[in-house]
Formats: structure tokens, C-alpha cells, sequence
């Protein structure tokens, strides 16, 4: 079974998956009313780099291998990753989704700008989450399967 095809497969899967639910999670936390969010208090535009960049991290990394490692199985590939170093893996894509999460808040909450207009917000989101989703999945895959 040849890897490439699943590998794109798997990274269009996540960047589509981590783009409707990023929009989904933004539009839960700081609601559907086109205004000013702040990068601290009281909207936390910044910190909610965090727990987006975890969530995606983790769940891009495990969800991919395992299904790519099933579907590599039933194809009759005999050498394949162990559960552990799948979740060695996951726990390594979710520390650094979480660095790149951390240097973006501190960023945003360091840097010149106090606030972004909600669509801009959720446009830089949107991108955040495609980016991260490929990308962890990508690295994630080609690790553990090549």
C-alpha cells in the first residue's frame, strides 16, 4: 500500500476538520456579534492561542496515526508503530503545538496591538488551526510511518 496518497489524504482531512472546528470553538467562545476582542482581559483573544493549539496538537497527531496505522494493517503491512510510540509521538506534537501556542499569545499579548476586529479574530484562528492541523499531521505521519 503505497503511503503518499494516504498521507495527503490524512493532511487535507485535518486541515479541513481543524478549520470547522476552530471556527466552531470561536464562534462558542466569543459568540457570533461582529465587535472589538481584546488580546487579554476580558475576551483573552491571546490565551485562547493555548487550548486551541493543545486540542489541535493532540488530536492531530493521535487520531491520523491510528487510523493510518489501522488502515496500513489491513493493507498487509506487517511493520508498523506501537501504541506507545504513537502516544510518544502525540505527546511530543502536543508540547510543541503548545510552545508555538505560548510564543503566539505572548506575542499577541506582548506586542503593539490591544485588540482585533471578530472577523479579523476569526480569520487568524481559522488559519491557526488549518496550519497547525497540517502540519502536526504531516510531521506526525512521516515519523511514525517512513
Amino acid at each position: 500500500m503505497d503511503f503518499l496518497p494516504i498521507l495527503k489524504r490524512e493532511r487535507r482531512v485535518s486541515t479541513a476538520i481543524n478549520v470547522v472546528l476552530s471556527a466552531a470553538f470561536f464562534l462558542l467562545v466569543f459568540g457570533t456579534r461582529s465587535r472589538e476582542l481584546s488580546m487579554a482581559a476580558p475576551d483573552n483573544f491571546a490565551l485562547d492561542f493555548l487550548g486551541q493549539g493543545a486540542g489541535i496538537s493532540m488530536m492531530a497527531a493521535l487520531v491520523p496515526a491510528l487510523l493510518v496505522r489501522r488502515s496500513l494493517r489491513k493493507g498487509g503491512r506487517q511493520t508498523l508503530p506501537t501504541t506507545g510510540a504513537i502516544a510518544g509521538q502525540t505527546v511530543r506534537m502536543l508540547m510543541g503545538g503548545l510552545s508555538i501556542a505560548a510564543l503566539l499569545a505572548a506575542l499577541s499579548l506582548l506586542g503593539p496591538v490591544s485588540g482585533l476586529n471578530w472577523s479579523t479574530a476569526l480569520t487568524t484562528k481559522l488559519i491557526f488551526g488549518g496550519l497547525l492541523g497540517f502540519t502536526v499531521t504531516h510531521l506526525t505521519l512521516n515519523r511514525l510511518f517512513t
